[in-house]
């Protein structure tokens, strides 16, 4: 049978009133006597199907059952729901109602503002972080920042190079951007960012957008282009890339203390799993993004991507934002310098 024993979400079912350590070292002890008790993990997050990095979610789970030879299961969204939307999945972890969540990195900038480097406008890209060590290297920065609270971050998923979606408006230019509601995932940068433009930035859950776009209560939606297509399709036709200028990530994180209370052999494999079927998939993401939207192109979406060199106004519009980061926070942009200097040592 499986005995749940994360943090929180009834999960000390037949716990009673037994502390994380109480329990953990039962359960430690049960699996050195017999093997034959096996554990189940719930994972939480808000992205709904069919998009194209579901796919590596049942990567996850099988990495895992392969590497404890079934002893410990990864149940994802129980009920096949989506439990918590936006930045519920990141207080979940926090509340111990859920021990692990894939949630989007802009919501970890509500524990620490500094984590906001990773959302900078012209910051990461696919170049940056396919680089070795380059992705270790923000995900140990970013620990840093989230420790504190409790949180490990388990790995970093490509999210994409976002595009601007609308439904009756394209925008080639930034003063396109002018006057229009664009919804975003998070509040911090991605706020700051579309303000630049002179829009008004409204923060949303992904699973409401769809709704929120047939109201009007939103002109446009910064998401992925597998958002793009399986929340909106042709009933949101224009998406423009401005490459670079907001690259989405998100972040598995779980309760450390949790994870550190599992055997020793099952974290490491959950970590493995992680690092392997999250972090390191980053460049299979990327071509799934490229076929998506060369498929969605030939049915009828336009999609225009901006030329390198129209790219000045742009980058134009947000340096002030990008100044002021780095004038608040010289000891994360130090960080970060220091860890792409570090490729290839």
């Amino acid at each position: 049978m499986f005995k749940r024993y994360s943090v929180g979400f009834g999960f000390f079912e037949s716990a009673g009133r037994w502390g994380l350590t109480a329990v953990s070292s039962l359960l430690a002890m049960l699996f050195w006597i017999s093997g034959a008790i096996a554990a189940e993990v719930v994972l939480v997050h808000d992205i709904s199907s069919p998009h194209p990095r579901l796919k590596y979610f049942d990567e996850l789970v099988a990495d895992v059952a392969r590497r404890t030879g079934d002893v410990l299961k990864v149940t994802i969204n129980p009920g096949g729901k989506i439990l918590y939307n936006g930045k519920a999945s990141l207080d979940a972890v926090l509340t111990k109602k859920a021990p692990v969540a894939l949630i989007n990195s802009a919501h970890l900038e509500s524990i620490n503002p500094r984590i906001g480097l990773i959302n900078q406008p012209f910051a990461i890209s696919d170049k940056i972080m396919l680089k070795p060590t380059v992705a270790e290297g923000m995900i140990k920065l970013m620990q840093s920042y989230v420790e504190p609270k409790g949180l490990q971050i388990m790995g970093l998923m490509r999210g994409a190079d976002t595009l601007f979606i609308l439904k009756k408006h394209k925008v080639r230019k930034p003063e396109d951007l002018k006057g229009l509601k664009i919804r975003v995932a998070g509040s911090g940068v991605f706020q700051d960012m579309v303000n630049s433009f002179g829009a008004e930035p409204l923060v949303i859950p992904f699973t409401e957008i769809t709704a929120a776009m047939e109201k009007g209560t939103v002109q446009g939606v910064l998401t992925s282009p597998g958002g793009w297509v399986t929340q909106f399709g042709l009933s949101a036709p224009h998406g423009t890339l401005v490459p670079g200028l907001i690259f989405m990530t998100y972040s598995l994180v779980a309760d450390k203390a949790w994870l550190e209370g599992l055997p020793t052999e099952q974290r490491q494999a959950l970590l493995a799993a992680a690092r392997t079927c999250v972090t390191e998939k980053w460049q299979n993401m990327q071509r799934d993004d490229e076929e998506i939207i060369s498929k969605f192109v030939a049915q009828g979406a336009d999609y225009w991507a901006v030329p390198p060199d129209q790219l000045q106004p742009w980058k134009k519009r947000v340096e002030g934002m990008k100044n002021k980061f780095s004038k608040d926070y010289p000891d994360v942009m130090q960080q970060y310098h220091a860890i792409l200097q570090s490729v290839g040592r």
